[in-house]
């Protein structure tokens, strides 16, 4: 690209197809499970220094905005505007998996519940604490919960399939799929029809 070497290296390089190779397909909860999940986290034991109740809140972001945990892990209190309407998070640009600031709406219900968490926060503190082991977190709260963390196809419900709750619960609700594939951040609708919608 920058004219550094004569010839490409790479034209010859085939790219990996992760559809002949699946290692770690994920599932979507269904309701019941979740509310089981929130239910489980909410009376269970801190995990990974993380308490029930925040736990539940971390949970309820993920499923409801789609938030990956690296993305969840840079959110700040000044991450959040309270004000506006709908009430929204804001993931810079830097911490995006693509690589640009995404503006994502909060219910109304679940912003009072961020805001009453971090109120004590100063504004460039992390929102919330996120463990390197969010999968075995959410592992520990599923099994405590009497649900298998892997199911009899194989999928897992680690705390990537929350994304996958996510667009799951936007395609079950009638959300059109363009509209779901914004609010999921993908780039090809395929991705959010035949990858995360089950």
């Amino acid at each position: 690209k920058e004219g550094r070497v004569r010839d490409d290296p790479l034209p010859n390089l085939e790219s990996y197809n992760a559809a002949t190779d699946r290692r770690h397909d994920r599932r979507a909860l269904r309701i019941n499970e979740l509310r089981a999940l929130l239910e489980s986290a909410r009376t269970g034991p801190v995990r990974y220094g993380v308490c029930g109740e925040d736990r539940v809140l971390l949970y309820t972001v993920a499923v409801e905005t789609g938030l990956r945990a690296n993305e969840l892990r840079t959110l700040t209190v000044s991450s959040f505007d309270f004000e506006s309407t709908p009430p929204k998070v804001i993931v810079r640009a830097a911490y995006s998996k693509h690589r640009r600031e995404d503006v994502l709406p909060l219910r109304p219900e679940t912003a009072q519940r961020i805001r009453e968490h971090v109120q004590l926060k100063a504004p460039m503190a992390l929102a919330f604490k996120v463990p390197e082991r969010t999968s075995r977190m959410v592992r520990e709260d599923l099994e405590a919960a009497g649900i298998p963390y892997r199911d009899k196809r194989g999928r897992y419900a680690d705390f990537h399939a929350l994304r996958h709750t996510f667009v799951t619960n936007l395609a079950n609700s009638g959300v059109h799929p363009r509209t779901a594939m914004k609010l999921a951040r993908h780039s090809d609708p395929t991705l959010t029809l035949s990858t995360y919608t089950h």
